[in-house]
């Protein structure tokens, strides 16, 4: 709701500053009193272009202030994209320099022309001689509309559908990816089946590198080895000049042994000599069983350097370490495995995607037939309105259309755009003279035909339009009598449920507003300025009798125009 307009240096208007109320603001006077400007003004609040011709002369510059309060679900996320924090008051101003610049704020935050418009389409629908700037203008919100009347019903549905089409989209992603993943796989198939053959070729074992380099250096050593072998052999049992060392262990054990008998202190001694006798002879055989199995092989040897530089190479190339190859090897077993399981996974996935698109159908074609019955009910009622108010020849249609996709979904042989709401297209066409065809809501005549067109409209979707305010300017136009009447009638009963302010100059109108406000031009040191002034119960009696009766107020006048806000009061009363 609007709560407080400020204005000032704007046009013909000084500085003013109007504390709007719930329910029907009417804003009367004579014509060319400025009521207009104050129109205007609110439109630049909502991001309409400006002009430095507004400023008021003598001025630099124009401000316009508008408080709303702010409950609104959609502009607290244009807040948040803003890097607003969300308060109890919504506070837009906007500043018109005579040098053509423009400065935006919101709640006291600099913000770009944009973020008007953006916030501006959930605050204020006008309805004026030369804006449009209204939501039901969109045939986006149009779905909306016809959905948001079709109650818990609808929701329930599109919940289901929406579920549905996010499923949709991720296992749509999950084939892509898996898809890419096989294209990508027959490449990498090929290069997996060749380091398979190559590997398996090698015939590598564990640690075949490290045995590999001691036989190496074995068989290089092999002389200087042979030659120490024979010299121990020799020294254990034959002896270089001296006697060989076990025949000499042999008789230091025969010596002690003889002590035993009057010396046993010798006794652990005894037993380490002959620990040391028994290791040793195990020693000389070993060696014995090396003198013989050392061979020294020349075709060995080089076989063993070719193997050693055969595994560095494999090494070198794959960046692995021997045992690292031998469990690659397998992994490449596991990986082949796999993808020849790729084509069978894409077809489970493809069977799932057709099951859901089908129950996504399914949805879709259910809420399609339901907005369809809402349209046709939408339709009837919003012709009995304008039957009401004097527009007889006036046609209004829900058009129903699907935009084809190539990527869409298969509906009657053709493929159709779908997505988190269905496959509906949804926009409001209308026609205001016999015999012209239907068009969009946003290309009917602008003015007072125009408004009422608007009026009946949202006096059908009143319960579920989330505009919070409306503004009608002379939307009485070409009307009077009891048509002007039922027009008055019809905006009190939208204003029950948001607020209206309507310029007017119909005094059955003005009599039925919740809030009187008079618009006048008054001279001022030699200049003109447009003022408002909330009337009281008194002043209304007198606007009302000079909207009645003109320049000339009489007893009758004043009292008709009594009468008439006494009538109005009744009538507000029983509704």
């Amino acid at each position: 709701m609007l709560l407080k307009l400020s204005i000032k240096n704007f046009a013909l208007i000084e500085d003013i500053s109007i504390d709007f109320k719930p329910g029907l603001n009417v804003l009367t006077g004579e014509t060319g009193a400025g009521k207009s400007i104050v129109i205007d003004s609110i439109g630049l609040i909502l991001g309409e272009r400006a002009s430095t011709e507004f400023i008021r002369t003598g001025a630099n510059s124009s401000f316009i202030e508008a408080v709303f309060d702010n409950n609104n679900e959609e502009v607290g996320k244009i807040l948040d994209e803003y890097g607003i924090e969300k308060e109890e008051l919504l506070i837009i101003s906007r500043e018109i320099t005579s040098q053509g610049k423009n400065f935006c704020r919101i709640n006291g935050k600099m913000v770009p022309l944009s973020a008007l418009k953006n916030i501006g389409k959930y605050l204020v629908d006008i309805f004026a001689q030369h804006q449009t700037y209204q939501l039901l203008f969109d045939s986006k919100y149009h779905l909306k509309i016809i959905d948001a009347l079709g109650g818990e019903k609808v929701n329930i549905l599109k919940k289901e559908l929406k579920s549905t089409f996010e499923k949709i989209k991720e296992i749509k992603k999950e084939i892509q990816i898996l898809q890419s993943q096989k294209n990508e796989d027959e490449r990498l198939k090929e290069r997996l089946l060749f380091e398979k053959e190559e590997l398996e070729n090698a015939s590598l074992f564990p640690d075949e590198d490290r045995l590999l380099e001691e036989e190496r250096e074995i068989l290089v050593n092999s002389e200087k080895i042979m030659k120490s072998l024979v010299l121990a052999e020799n020294l254990l049992y034959e002896g270089n000049d001296t006697f060989p060392v076990v025949e000499m262990l042999d008789k230091i054990i025969d010596a002690l042994e003889g002590i035993i008998p009057y010396f046993k202190d010798i006794e652990p001694v005894l037993s380490t000599i002959k620990e040391s006798y028994y290791s040793l002879q195990d020693a000389a055989l070993n060696i014995q069983r090396f003198i013989k199995k050392l061979d020294f092989e020349p075709e060995r040897l080089d076989h063993i350097y070719t193997r050693i530089s055969f595994l560095d190479r494999l090494k070198k190339k794959y960046g692995m370490s021997l045992d690292e190859l031998i469990k690659y090897k397998e992994e490449i077993n596991k990986r082949l495995e796999d993808l020849a399981n790729m084509d069978e996974k894409i077809e489970i996935k493809n069977n799932e995607y057709h099951k859901l698109l089908e129950k996504y159908k399914e949805y879709a074609i259910k809420l399609h037939e339901i907005r369809k019955n809402i349209a046709k009910d939408l339709e009837n009622k919003i012709l009995k309105e304008l039957s009401e108010l004097a527009m007889k020849g006036v046609q209004f249609s829900v058009d129903f259309k699907f935009i084809e996709d190539e990527e869409g979904m298969l509906i009657d042989g053709k493929k159709i755009a779908y997505g988190d709401e269905g496959f509906d297209f949804v926009e409001f066409l209308i026609s205001t003279n016999t015999g012209e065809p239907l068009k969009p809501l946003n290309k009917i005549a602008s003015g007072g035909e125009s408004s009422r067109i608007m009026l009946a409209i949202k006096n059908i979707i009143a319960d579920v339009d989330k505009i919070p305010c409306m503004i009608f300017d002379e939307i009485d136009t070409g009307i009077g009598g009891r048509t002007a009447q039922v027009v008055g009638e019809k905006l009190y009963k939208v204003a029950k449920n948001r607020q209206v302010l309507c310029v007017t100059h119909s005094p059955q109108i003005a009599c039925l507003g919740d809030a009187h406000f008079q618009i006048k031009k008054i001279v001022k040191n030699n200049k003109t300025n447009t003022v408002v002034e909330e009337l009281s119960f008194d002043k209304r009696v007198e606007e009302i009798a000079r909207m009645l009766g003109g320049a000339e107020i009489t007893e009758n006048t004043l009292k008709y125009a009594k009468e008439m806000l006494k009538m109005a009061f009744n009538f507000k009363q029983k509704k």
